[in-house]
């Protein structure tokens, strides 16, 4: 601190305390600046970090990596400001990146030309910022793009307004798989901070990319036999799709030819699965090899190269395309059984055997593959029937049962249509109290104009193969709703009855099944605790996450539910565990064995499952008192069948 001297002139005085000032004014400026940068910093640390953060997110809902790629794109250059964003997938060998048609443009009409230049580019290693990406694994930053000497593309990108430019990889581990590029009209300033988030982009995107191969994997799996590495017969049936299509487009020859072997059995008896295995893979590759040589004129003129699938145990089938007759089908399977009937070594011995041979021809009709397999299937049988190395082509003699089934189905469309189907209720009572009625199961009958009252197993299995058990599905369930609701106008003094509704595959699957109840229950009014829905445990099971939540969202409203059909399948206890039924329905399989200590010991076990989760259970196919009474004493708690009573239509089965 400067001390007062009055030896000092006034003037200088003043001027000294001017000059402290003015270093004051400087030091407080410069720590003003400095705490200004570090905001600055810090927001834009913080503005890099809520960018990784909506990538990560976004990253972490998509299933494919193009998905992934393009929703980066836009957020990095939302955030940035940076004009032009594009992806490019690096090929299997690594030596070429492709544009995937994936990209951002801030203002599109000026950048056309350099959108369309870029939209499928192929770049090799050290072309330009991709290149040297592909190079080197590495991001590439390209800080003045008017001085990047022998880039083409660089020269494309300043005339179409960029001054700077870099891409980042896309890595599963140290494997490059995408690029994604950026060009900037403004210069771009490198930090420490944007470099990391970019960089931890790139990993996110690539852990994308990696799910991706996974499930690819998975489905590949899904689609192939792991025993043979044939297709299966999912994998058939999607190609079989495609050849139908074809058919009824040029009115080509479509054949299935099905397959099954003649001693297979004995020989997987006798020597074990070790060598039933090794048969059917020595089998594969005669197949394929077969139909190499006998087939191959049809690829050559333009068809698809038959498929073979292995569809069951020592079942297969070959599908062929423009098949040119019915000679040419009866010759190739001449070759199969000759090939077939070659012994195979096994376990230093040989097996021999035969096979029997059904072939389908789909000429002018429109089949559906499952069709077409029951035909074969049909034929096959028929030639089993004829003794060893037997070929018998389908006629419309073994397809009359066929014939019969689609008038069937033909009936069954113009029965929804004109609403022919009734429901009839079976009461479902509570064992421990009287027997009283606490519900009813609502049970689809079909008023047939001609042959009568049908019951579901007449007609459920052909709804669900023509797809019209969805509309069937929904018809019931709002008409047991309104029955729910009228039941409790009959009773307002009585406690609620619920009306348990069964649920078809396809029904439940369909995405929107739970808005579709939601909307039932509206329209209808009916008290939503009245309602059951019962799920089989097949499936259930089949997408557990799924089930859940949809069973979950339906319970929020007050709707209960019921797995049927427990112990069928391939129960698993952790799925039970984590699905959110309120009731399990033991299958009727275990009450008409209940005199079995062992259907008594399972049926025991599912009572003390049922109650450690806190489920009721309903038993079904009670025929006698005896049968009650065990289920009484076992524990359950509730029941159904004709000896409580018999599914009779509503004012019949309401009125007690």
């Amino acid at each position: 601190m400067t001390q007062f001297s009055p030896s000092l002139e006034p003037e200088a005085r003043l001027a000294r305390l001017a000059r402290q000032l003015d270093r004051e004014r400087q030091a407080r400026a410069q720590a003003e600046a400095i705490a200004e940068k570090g905001l600055r910093d810090l927001y834009e640390n913080q503005q890099w970090l809520a960018l990784l953060q909506r990538v990560t997110d976004g990253a972490n809902r998509s299933t494919r990596l193009t998905d992934a790629m393009r929703m980066a794109l836009e957020e990095i250059c939302a955030k940035t400001g940076w004009a032009f964003g594009n992806a490019l997938l690096v090929s299997e060998e690594g030596t070429l990146a492709v544009g995937a048609d994936i990209w951002f443009a801030e203002g599109e009409g000026s950048l056309l030309p350099f959108v369309e230049a870029t939209r499928t580019i192929a770049v090799g290693p050290g072309e330009g910022m991709a290149g040297d990406v592909l190079s080197r694994g590495q991001a590439s930053w390209h800080l003045d793009l008017a001085n990047e000497a022998g880039c083409e593309r660089c020269t494309l990108a300043v005339q179409s307004g960029f001054t700077a430019g870099f891409a980042i990889p896309v890595l599963i581990r140290s494997e490059l798989v995408a690029i994604l590029e950026f060009f900037s009209r403004t210069p771009i300033r490198v930090d420490e901070q944007m470099q990391s988030t970019l960089h931890q982009i790139g990993v996110q995107l690539g852990y994308v990319a990696e799910r991706e191969r996974n499930r690819a994997a998975l489905l590949h799996e899904a689609r192939h036999d792991a025993l043979t590495g044939l297709g299966n017969r999912k994998h058939l049936a999607e190609l079989a799709a495609g050849a139908l299509t074809r058919h009824w487009q040029t009115g080509s020859r479509l054949a299935l030819l099905a397959i099954d072997l003649d001693g297979f059995k004995a020989i997987n008896d006798s020597l074990g699965h070790h060598a039933g295995d090794t048969v059917l893979v020595a089998t594969a590759r005669r197949l394929e090899r077969c139909i190499g040589q006998v087939l191959r004129p049809l690829q050559d003129r333009g068809s698809s190269l038959p498929l073979v699938a292995r569809v069951g145990g020592d079942e297969f089938v070959v599908l062929v395309e423009d098949a040119p007759s019915a000679d040419f089908l009866n010759h190739f399977a001449e070759n199969l059984h000759e090939v077939l009937a070659q012994p195979i070594n096994v376990d230093g011995g040989q097996a021999e055997l035969a096979a029997a041979i059904g072939i389908a021809v789909c000429i002018r009709d429109r089949p559906t593959i499952d069709q077409l397999l029951r035909d074969a299937d049909l034929a096959m049988y028929e030639a089993k029937s004829r003794g060893r190395s037997q070929t018998v082509i389908f006629s419309s003699e073994l397809g009359e049962a066929t014939r019969q089934r689609r008038i069937l189905e033909a009936e069954l469309k113009e029965a929804i249509h004109k609403c022919q189907f009734v429901l009839h209720y079976q009461p479902i009572v509570a064992l421990d109290d009287g027997h009283h009625v606490v519900g009813y199961e609502a049970l689809v009958r079909w008023q047939h104009p001609s042959k009568g009252l049908l019951h579901p197993g007449e007609f459920i299995e052909i709804a669900e193969e023509c797809g019209l058990i969805t509309f069937l599905g929904g018809w019931i369930l709002e008409e047991a709703c309104r029955a729910a609701a009228r039941l409790a106008e009959l009773y307002p003094r009585k406690p609620l009855r619920f009306i348990s509704v069964n649920v078809a595959a396809p029904q439940f699957l369909a995405s929107n099944f739970a808005d579709r109840v939601r909307k039932t229950l509206m329209r209808t009014g009916v008290t939503p605790e009245q309602i059951r829905l019962e799920i089989t445990e097949s499936v259930a099971i089949a997408d557990p996450d799924r089930t859940a939540a949809v069973l979950q969202q339906v319970r929020e409203w007050g709707v209960q539910t019921s797995l049927d059909d427990f112990g069928t399948g391939y129960s698993s206890l952790s799925y039970l565990k984590q699905l959110p039924f309120d009731t399990l329905k033991i299958d009727r399989s275990f009450v008409n064995d209940l005199q079995s200590d062992k259907s008594q010991s399972i049926v025991q076990a599912i009572m003390d499952l049922a109650r450690s989760i806190d489920l009721k259970v309903v038993a079904e196919g009670i025929e006698t008192a005896g049968q009650g009474d065990t289920l009484a004493k076992l524990g359950c708690g509730y029941a159904q069948g004709y000896w409580f009573g018999r599914p009779s239509p509503e004012n019949e089965a309401f009125a007690s």
